[in-house]
């Protein structure tokens, strides 16, 4: 609708500007009248190495947005995803979140990393806009009075959790670590926690060597000298793609040895890029590809209908955020106060598990031990 007005005379432009003033006020082209969608924003990395976890993050969004629309949308409006690539590095994330507040989004999903989620969460504050992550990680956003809101436990449980795996199955254990400073916001702590967990059972790290992703890492030196300090098994902390080519090296050299990693490395990416390297590798994962939980099963077909493949930890979670945020929007239809909508619902039934928020939006849920076997995830046996 276009607001305008004529040139006859005084009051008729008395007038005009009048219609002007109380159409301003009911919504001519600006805020969240009914004829206008509402937007959900989202941040992740469509492009560069990390791409397969924002595609994943975008795509599992896109579902829960387009499964809203075709109930009817909210309160008889439809809803909107805006993207924004952060794949250039966490400055975009941070860009990210200013351009998509500036297009209206009442809440964003995302960074998908913990390296843009530092830098973006201050300005979703400054914005005063709910940002809302499936997949970061890093313990310095943890216990903060902030817009950042997650659910994905925290480094230290997962560190301590897969630690204490390692000392299950392979004794006492002298594990050697190779980690990627590229994500240092996910990696440094993750090591970290580790490193205490695994002395603290009476295990050792052999070594621990660091790269940065797409500079073009030398991945059989890092490969020979992780295999050279005699460990018991291997950590890698990294994307997919590094990962990948991390376990072939290892293979390559002529190492059986145990190879472990993080949830950020298992996306489909490792299995296609590292092929038969990447069987036998165990991940603590938050989501379990074999699940037969009813609402998982539906999300699942109807995922892999619209866009060809079988969603990962990136997806459901991502779905997950983006059905909460949904539901805040429907509760407070003028979106004032989507964080406090969000942080007081306290337990929402996600799509495999139960996910529970503390008042800071940090999270509780079940842990899956996963592995590769013949070229699949699947549920590994806990020792």
């Amino acid at each position: 609708m276009a607001c305008t007005r004529t040139r006859k005379g005084t009051t008729t432009s008395i007038v005009a500007v009048c219609l002007i003033v109380l159409l301003g006020v009911t919504g001519c082209g600006a805020g969240l009248g009914a004829e206008r969608p509402i937007v959900i924003g989202y941040v992740g990395g469509l492009s560069g190495r990390a791409a397969s976890l924002g595609i994943a993050g975008r795509d599992g969004a896109l579902l829960a947005i387009e499964e809203a629309n075709a109930a009817g949308g909210i309160a008889g409006r439809q809803v909107r995803l805006e993207t924004y690539d952060d794949g250039a590095g966490p400055e975009a994330a941070a860009d990210g979140v200013r351009a998509l507040a500036e297009k209206g989004a009442v809440a964003i999903v995302g960074p998908m990393t913990s390296a843009s989620a530092i830098v973006a969460a201050p300005v979703a504050d400054s914005k005063r806009i709910v940002l809302m992550s499936p997949t970061v990680s890093t313990d310095e956003l943890t216990g903060k009075d902030d817009y950042f809101i997650r659910v994905y436990p925290d480094n230290a449980s997962a560190a301590q959790r897969l630690a204490t795996e390692a000392r299950w199955r392979y004794g006492l254990v002298k594990v050697a670590v190779i980690y990627d400073l590229g994500n240092k916001a996910h990696t440094q702590t993750w090591y970290d926690h580790f490193r205490r967990e695994i002395m603290s059972q009476g295990g050792s790290v052999a070594t621990a060597v660091t790269f940065v992703s797409g500079e073009n890492p030398d991945y059989i030196r890092l490969a020979e000298k992780s295999i050279d300090s005699g460990p018991d098994c291997i950590l890698l902390l990294a994307n997919a793609i590094d990962s990948a080519m991390l376990a072939q090296r290892i293979r390559a050299a002529g190492s059986t040895l145990p190879i472990l990693a993080s949830e950020w490395s298992a996306t489909d990416d490792l299995i296609e890029a590292g092929g038969v390297a990447a069987d036998g590798m165990i991940f603590l994962d938050t989501y379990d590809r074999s699940s037969s939980a009813p609402e998982f099963v539906r999300m699942r077909d109807s995922f892999q209908k619209r866009f060809g493949y079988e969603p990962g930890f990136a997806v459901t979670h991502s779905y997950d955020v983006t059905k909460m945020l949904l539901d805040a929007v429907r509760a407070q239809p003028d979106a004032s106060d989507i964080r406090g909508v969000v942080l007081s619902t306290g337990e929402y039934e996600g799509v495999q598990a139960s996910i529970g928020l503390d008042r800071f939006g940090d999270i509780r849920r079940p842990y899956y031990l996963m592995t590769v076997s013949d070229g699949k995830f699947k549920r590994a046996e806990p020792r």
